[in-house]
């Protein structure tokens, strides 16, 4: 690795530290991390510019010697990337918030495509595996229930009225700006996607309070496709489904998911009560179970 970094940045290094596929080190206490990446290449290299041209921070990516981004390593490429931005702090709305800035793009909407793809896959993977995973064999079905109720709200919306923002991969519990800012995590995509993300996250994890989301949501002035969205988003469980691939990767133990599952008639209350706050203003299609109480 260090000769890679040398050949292809002109960069020495005395040691590096391997995190999982990444490798990091430090330089006059300037942080490098050398990332593999899974994703577009042309279209990482488009939002990158959308952020500099905007004056938004991120991660400094570090061209090769070759006028590239990308360095091929063991056939993946990867991206170095530097960053002199020592903040030790949680990302919270307000940097959400801050960081949103609209795009003009030709992209199209796709998370009805991705959550289907998904389900399909999973269920094909269940059907293989279930004798070995009691536990998700018990709560699958429910989680899919939920992702079919988030992928047929979003048959409500015209795909013309979405806009587009400056978005994350994922916004995860107690994550550090150190993570946020980092240009191979970000992306295009409506803004309720890391709004969402962030509240789903923060309730699963008793760390915010029902005042703040209806705060939140009030302070957003949604329009009512994104009303919608944001509904969408919450219903979609991406808690359970990120737990569920590292119990299959046997990256953790099964029983972690019954935190997650003891969890389900508190996150349905928490999402009954947002669906009627957001029906206050917003033309939110009828969900017979969600106006149903306990």
């Amino acid at each position: 690795m260090k000769n890679i970094i040398n050949y292809y940045y002109n960069i020495f290094i005395d040691e590096f530290k391997k995190v999982g596929n990444r490798f990091k080190f430090e330089i006059d206490n300037i942080r490098y991390e050398f990332i593999p990446f899974c994703g577009n290449i042309n279209e990482f290299c488009r939002v990158y510019t959308i952020l500099k041209n905007n004056k938004l921070y991120c991660h400094e990516a570090i061209l090769n010697k070759d006028n590239s981004f990308f360095t091929f390593y063991e056939n993946i490429p990867y991206l170095l990337v530097r960053s002199d931005v020592f903040i030790d702090k949680y990302v919270d709305i307000y940097e959400i918030f801050s960081y949103d800035i609209s795009v003009r793009t030709d992209n199209s909407f796709n998370w009805k495509k991705l959550w289907q793809e998904k389900i399909d896959y999973y269920e094909y993977q269940m059907s293989q595996m279930s004798s070995k995973y009691p536990m998700l064999k018990k709560s699958f079905n429910y989680y899919v229930g939920l992702t079919e109720t988030a992928i047929n709200l979003l048959n409500y919306i015209n795909d013309k009225n979405i806009g587009y923002n400056i978005c994350h991969r994922r916004i995860l519990y107690k994550e550090k700006l150190y993570n946020f800012f980092n240009p191979v995590e970000i992306l295009i995509d409506n803004r309720t996607r890391d709004i969402g993300e962030y509240i789903k996250i923060n309730y699963i994890n008793n760390n915010i309070k029902m005042e703040d989301v209806f705060s939140i949501i009030e302070y957003a002035n949604f329009t009512n496709t994104e009303g919608i969205l944001l509904l969408s988003r919450l219903l979609y469980p991406s808690y359970y489904f990120d737990l569920y691939d590292k119990i299959i990767q046997e990256k953790i133990n099964e029983e972690k998911i019954n935190k997650v599952i003891d969890n389900n008639i508190e996150y349905e209350t928490f999402i009954r009560e947002v669906y009627s706050y957001l029906r206050k203003n917003h033309p939110i299609p009828e969900i017979e179970w969600l106006m149903n109480k306990f």
